[in-house]
């Protein structure tokens, strides 16, 4: 994998929570990691706070992904979109990581991705993510769980955490702090949460 420039997808769907997908977009943005959005298809989505995003590329035209970050946001008691779940699926295996920011770990585990990985959500959604993989080992009191492939972050900020320990794994400490104070960000090093 290649230092720089590498392709980060930002998977957006309607009703996605805009600080999941924005966050980890900056965050990635400030390393010159080739940050895009990808969703089903090439029409507007809209944000949780009702903002109207048009995404990068669409589920048939996009480059090969190596960081795939999925956001939490929509209801996740409502049936899975098929194709979403076929081309999570897809693109996890041939992604080199997942970042799941708050809810998006549910959609990783209801696309039937999660298996029995540690991995952690938002702390109000904990039992939620059991619901949907109960083998899974879910853990609190963390911003992130580093599972190797997988990165799961708790709510919403932990997304910055996450993306910064990711940004720590693949280019190095310094680059991570290096953004974190660009940011003007007190990030959590340890990944301990107060939730």
């Amino acid at each position: 994998m290649n230092k720089n420039n590498i392709n980060t997808a930002v998977f957006i769907f309607n009703d996605v929570q805009t600080m999941d997908f924005a966050a980890p977009l900056e965050v990635f943005d400030q390393a010159s990691f080739n940050v895009f959005t990808v969703a089903k298809i090439s029409e507007p989505v809209k944000t949780s706070s009702g903002q109207k995003l048009i995404p990068s590329f669409n589920f048939a035209n996009h480059p090969e992904i190596e960081i795939l970050v999925i956001p939490g946001g929509r209801d996740f008691d409502q049936a899975s979109d098929p194709d979403e779940v076929e081309w999570l699926r897809k693109t996890s295996k041939t992604s080199k990581f997942i970042l799941t920011v708050c809810c998006g770990s549910i959609e990783y585990a209801k696309a039937g991705l999660l298996g029995n990985q540690a991995a952690t959500t938002h702390h109000g959604y904990l039992d939620y993510l059991k619901k949907f993989q109960p083998n899974a080992k879910i853990v609190s009191g963390r911003k992130w769980v580093d599972s190797g492939k997988l990165i799961s972050s708790g709510g919403l900020c932990s997304g910055i955490d996450a993306s910064l320990y990711l940004i720590s794994k693949i280019n190095g400490m310094k680059e991570a702090e290096r953004i974190a104070k660009w940011m003007e960000y007190p990030w959590a090093k340890d990944g301990k949460s107060n939730f």
